[in-house]
């Protein structure tokens, strides 16, 4: 009986010791190997909600404050990494990890001379500091590319088989050249020219201006006709992106035309979606006022395939209303394209399209576009 009541009190004693192992916490070092390994790989929300645990116990801890900063960062969304990282180094202010990871965020962010301060800071103190020589290459390399310069230049061309509903057939050209300008670290510019020629000839003069604000941007553009036949006289338009979730994007652009003596306004709201760094896929819807009529409506779908240095492509369907001398024609189209490189910085786009433009006319085409890329990328 004595020997049934100590083997109880041992298994009782072994399962209550085997349950207390079961609920010991994980080791900190353990846990933040853990966190960097989710971070290397990519998966940033399962690293933010470990770090958040951890500070759920530890608000103060500045080492986990710089971890989280540094996720906030990969996830683009550095205000919330700024708000974070000063915090870390407000309760760390000596700590150079903390510091050179905040010089990281400010660069980022586009405040350059802040991160240079910084940067500075630390190589008075430690100017061997492990990757402090990578944060002044990037400012260095920030630097050079925060002046004016050309970026990229693209000269095209294409014809036009085209088939009337009322009368014979006619061929069309185009020619086209663009300018792409980086104005600051942030904004840049285009320039193009197009010319097209039918019965009559239009030559197009249009500009465009981008501003990045960390993962989204915005652009206003504007074009004008001269003597316009078939095209629009003058037009401005704004638009831009937000990012809404690392793979999510929503987009907007509004235009307004002056044809002849018609105004039209369209609107375009959309959204693009990134299976991976090639391949992505965009809707938009096509909103047109004008003409007379209160409202006309439209769409595209537009699939991207576009690989580093490798051959890629595009495809678009859309049915939408478009004007042309001031004639609003609900217009079908489908267009497939193909992105070569044929050096480092040199591309050879060849674009096939048809168009079938409501009791107007139907369009085959092909065009060639050769697009240079100078300075770093």
């Amino acid at each position: 009986m004595k020997s049934l009541l100590v083997l109880g009190c041992l298994a009782a004693l072994a399962s209550h010791t085997h349950a207390f192992a079961q609920e010991a916490p994980e080791p900190r070092e353990l846990q933040l190997e853990r966190i960097e390994q989710a971070r290397a790989d990519g998966r940033y929300d399962e690293a933010r909600r470990s770090l958040e645990q951890l500070l759920a116990v530890n608000p103060d801890d500045p080492d986990l404050l710089r971890r989280l900063a540094s996720v906030s960062a990969a996830q683009g969304d550095l205000t919330q990494a700024q708000e974070q990282i000063d915090r870390a180094l407000k309760l760390a202010p000596d700590d150079l990890d903390i510091q050179l990871a905040r010089a990281n965020i400010l660069l980022w962010r586009g405040q350059r001379a802040a991160s240079q301060r910084q940067a500075d800071t630390i190589a008075a103190r430690a100017p061997d500091y492990p990757e402090l020589d990578l944060l002044q290459a990037r400012l260095a390399e920030d630097a050079a590319r925060s002046g004016l310069r050309l970026t990229a230049l693209f000269v095209g061309g294409g014809i036009s088989d085209i088939d009337f509903d009322n009368r014979d057939g006619e061929s069309w050209s185009s020619q086209t050249a663009s300018l792409g300008l980086a104005l600051s670290r942030d904004t840049g510019a285009s320039i193009a020219v197009e010319r097209e020629q039918r019965a009559t000839t239009d030559v197009r003069f249009s500009t465009r201006f981008d501003h990045r604000l960390g993962t989204s941007s915005v652009y206003v553009s504007g074009s004008v006709v001269p003597d316009a036949d078939f095209r629009e006289n003058w037009s401005i338009g704004a638009g831009g992106e937000i990012a809404l979730t690392g793979r999510a994007t929503a987009l907007l652009d509004i235009r307004y035309a002056d044809y002849r003596d018609e105004g039209v306004f369209s609107a375009q709201p959309g959204l693009r979606y990134a299976f991976d760094d090639q391949t992505s896929v965009t809707l938009r819807a096509i909103n047109l006022f004008g003409d007379g009529d209160e409202f006309r409506f439209g769409g595209s779908l537009q699939l991207d395939y576009r690989p580093e240095n490798r051959v890629g492509g595009f495809a678009v369907a859309a049915s939408y209303p478009d004007v042309e001398a001031g004639d609003v024609r609900q217009l079908r189209s489908g267009a497939i394209g193909v992105v070569i490189p044929l050096a480092e910085r040199v591309t050879l786009t060849t674009v096939g399209a048809y168009e079938d433009r409501e009791d107007s006319y139907r369009r085959l085409s092909g065009t060639l576009v050769l697009g240079l890329r100078f300075g770093a990328p």
